[in-house]
């Protein structure tokens, strides 16, 4: 399922088209995080140099413990203002920012050494989807598949349940329940026995509990699909600056006075 990429354009022409040299020459991107132009060179097309400096990126921390079986990585921290692009994706129709935030997802795949054959997004129910109009785990997904030359698959899970918003439950124990048997498989998709044996990475934006990306990657699990799970930003394992650790002292010292 893996794609094979080439430079060749049709007519034997390699690199870029004409058409594109004008648009890249003529046309500056703007800024996903400022909504500034991006001058060239930039680092990212997508993200200026100086927002580039305060993104929240995890580093040597991108791989969590989370008490479940399968793999799991985040590229960011779910702060500002990654949270900000985040929350826009999803409420303002913001979907031009998984042009800015997956690329970088791919670059933890990269230095991970991760090897998958597809890319699954955790899907949303019918009933959310048709409300938002799109699922921004699938724009992630499919955003990172093409940096990485592979495949996403859609429909081969999908989600029978509709649950209440996270935001919306009073606890852990609550979002788990909700959650329980909710993602279930088609099994009328031949994909799935073409997936069963290989490694696929399940996406999702953003990781809080884990209920949902752990009930998403069970029946993957189930029918013998080997899973590796990413979000692209989670504030668990959350380091700490030395910014925050003065102020958290400060209000231990407070109480105790």
């Amino acid at each position: 399922m893996r794609k094979k990429r080439s430079n060749r354009r049709r007519g034997g022409q390699t690199g870029k088209s004409l058409r594109q040299q004008f648009v890249d020459f003529y046309y500056h991107p703007y800024c996903a995080v400022c909504d500034r132009a991006v001058q060239p060179p930039p680092p990212s097309p997508f993200v200026c140099r100086d927002c580039l400096t305060v993104l929240p990126f995890r580093m040597d921390r991108e791989r969590l413990s989370w008490g479940h079986p399968w793999r799991l990585f985040a590229t960011f921290y779910y702060r500002e203002p990654l949270r900000k692009m985040i929350v826009s994706m999803k409420f303002s129709e913001r979907i031009d920012r998984a042009e800015a935030i997956a690329p970088f997802m791919c670059g933890t795949l990269v230095r991970n050494q991760i090897d998958v054959d597809a890319v699954i997004p955790v899907p949303l129910h019918k009933k959310r989807l048709s409300e938002r109009g799109y699922n921004q785990a699938a724009l992630f997904a499919r955003v990172l598949a093409r940096e990485a030359g592979i495949s996403v698959v859609d429909g081969v899970l999908y989600r029978d349940i509709h649950t209440d918003r996270q935001s919306e439950s009073r606890t852990v124990k609550e979002r788990r329940r909700q959650l329980a048997d909710a993602f279930k498989l088609d099994q009328r998709s031949p994909l799935i026995d073409e997936l069963r044996g290989r490694q696929v990475l399940l996406i999702d934006d953003v990781l809080t509990t884990g209920a949902t990306l752990s009930a998403a990657a069970k029946p993957l699990d189930e029918a013998g699909i080997r899973v590796i799970c990413m979000v692209a930003a989670s504030d668990k394992e959350k380091y700490q600056g030395y910014h925050e650790t003065i102020k958290d002292w400060t209000s231990l010292l407070d109480r105790r006075i």
